[in-house]
């Protein structure tokens, strides 16, 4: 049978950076080692890294509800030999979802409600908080931050370059959490690298459809090419009402379509250098 608590792994070298990329299965929905946990936070233990995952994430988030498909060991993580890197990971996703106000008071989240109303955390009162999950994250930098700055800046990846067919060397593509709005639509969150012999490209993206009303697509793009001692990092915020788009209710599903009809909200563009 197989080991379904299997994690798969892998690692590629280029130029200056390791890169380690982690698959496995969604987050456990109770504690998976209760004597252990209990134990430590009895003892009001500060490294959460030692509990389990279920119990981490209870621990940093305050989110009345988790997305139902939440992948707490997924992760890309690429560390350079200065010893910095940037990490992407659910949790730190979630920790920027607002976890106080309910941004999106429409009947769909009542279904919402409804649908997760066995949940013995929100059984008697759901806490206002954004149950569309949309984060602003842009990856988890870390390291020594006196060898790394990051910084405002007016130069832009370039796309046209990156359209050019290139060989891959190393692709990952993984999902980081999934919810389906209780029927009405979708949230999810991933990330992307692919490495080429001269550059490496990640796409960080949220994607939401709240059915009949809304689609949003934040995403974060990094670039690095050999020979720069920077990452260019593009965040930009996309959406628009649903009955403002002219397009074709297949496109409302493919994100990578789509995101040439939605109008820009906002964008900032930094140098990450080294």
């Amino acid at each position: 049978m197989a080991n379904v608590e299997a994690v798969q792994k892998s690692s590629f070298t280029f130029d200056s950076w390791v890169v380690d990329a982690r698959k496995s299965h969604i987050l456990q929905s109770r504690c998976t080692q209760p004597l252990h946990c209990d134990s430590l936070n009895k003892e009001d233990v500060s490294i959460s890294n030692t509990l389990c995952d279920f119990c981490q994430y209870e621990k940093e988030l305050e989110l009345p509800q988790l997305p139902e498909m939440t992948f707490a060991s997924n992760c890309i993580r690429l560390e350079h030999d200065k010893g910095f890197g940037i990490e992407f990971n659910a949790l730190d996703a979630l920790k920027l979802v607002d976890s106080k106000n309910d941004v999106m008071k429409v009947a769909v989240a009542e279904a919402w409600q409804e649908s997760r109303m066995d949940d013995s955390k929100i059984k008697d009162v759901v806490k206002p908080f954004d149950w569309t999950y949309s984060t602003h994250y842009k990856g988890t930098l870390f390291g020594n931050r006196e060898v790394y700055k990051v910084t405002p800046t007016d130069e832009k990846i370039n796309v046209e370059k990156l359209k050019v067919k290139s060989k891959i060397l190393f692709y990952q593509d993984i999902i980081l959490f999934e919810d389906e709005l209780a029927d009405n639509g979708t949230a999810q969150c991933s990330v992307k690298i692919r490495i080429m012999p001269d550059s490496f490209f990640i796409l960080l993206r949220y994607f939401l459809r709240v059915d009949n009303l809304l689609v949003r697509i934040i995403d974060t793009r990094i670039y690095y090419e050999v020979g720069k001692n920077y990452l260019l990092r593009e965040h930009m915020v996309k959406e628009n009402k649903i009955k403002d788009l002219k397009v074709s209710l297949a496109l409302l599903s493919n994100p990578q379509d789509l995101w040439d009809h939605l109008s820009t909200a906002s964008s900032d563009y930094d140098k990450i250098e080294f």
